[in-house]
């Protein structure tokens, strides 16, 4: 098996002044027909 990277992990930077909710999306409509087409994880980053 591949060793895990850091680099391997997208990262989702969040510019100073917004929350995560203003930039993503966690409204569950759109999903009544199954599941997403792909679940990953990433790394969240608030710039400070």
């Amino acid at each position: 098996m591949k060793k895990n990277n850091i680099r391997d992990t997208p990262v989702i930077v969040i510019p100073k002044g917004y929350t995560i909710d203003d930039l993503m999306d966690f409204d569950d409509e759109g999903y009544e027909n199954g599941e997403p087409a792909m679940v990953e994880e990433v790394k969240v980053v608030f710039e400070q």
